[in-house]
Formats: structure tokens, sequence, C-alpha cells
């Protein structure tokens, strides 16, 4: 069993994927740099190896509750898009402009909502 993490690695969490959806957002901001989603795989890898308490899929999923609250979507927006079978990966996610973000959310709810 793995041990809890301690607030300060908590801490270390909220950092880590704020750093991750600033540098999308950056990225995004600028519209004319190159980071795809290998680029940005390659930056959130080396900031998963600076966490001794989190790996990077839950720095990533961290980053995606920040980016749905930014967008003024509940956190557990998350648990719609990593649950849903959908075309692009939760890091691909960082990179969608806030209104591509939203429809894709949008588009989610309808279909959970056809189910």
């Amino acid at each position: 069993m793995a041990t809890k993490p301690t607030k300060p690695q908590q801490k270390a969490l909220e950092n880590f994927a704020e750093a991750l959806v600033l540098i999308a957002e950056g990225a995004r901001l600028d519209g004319k740099g190159k980071l795809d989603r290998e680029a940005l795989l390659k930056i959130a890898e080396g900031v998963a190896r600076a966490s001794s308490a989190f790996g990077l899929d839950e720095i990533v999923i961290r980053a995606l509750e920040v980016r749905a609250r930014a967008a003024g979507l509940p956190g557990s927006t998350v648990d719609l898009l990593t649950l849903m079978d959908v075309a692009i990966g939760p890091l691909e996610m960082l990179l969608l402009s806030a209104d591509e973000f939203k429809a894709l959310v949008e588009t989610l709810e309808a279909e959970l909502g056809d189910v």
C-alpha cells in the first residue's frame, strides 16, 4: 500500500498540474509555436520525474481538473472526460482552446444524456 502524500507533496501536485496548464495556455496564446502532443508529453514526463509521490497520469488528471475549473466547469468534469470514449487523450485536451474544451464537454454530456 502506498503512503499518503504529505501536505507539501499535495502542494507540489497542484504546482505541477498548474505548470502543465500554464505551458499549454502559453502555447495557445502564442499561436505560432509548435507545442504538439509529443512535445507536451516530454514536458509532462519531465514534470512527473520531479515528483516522488505522483505519477504522470495523476498530474495530468489534476491539470485537467484545473483546466475545467478555469473554464467554469466543475472539477468532476474530469470523470466525464476520462471515462467516456474520447478521440483524444487527457494530455491533448490541455492543448484545446477554451471553446474547443467546452464543446468537447458539451458533446460528451449530450452523449451521456442519450444513454
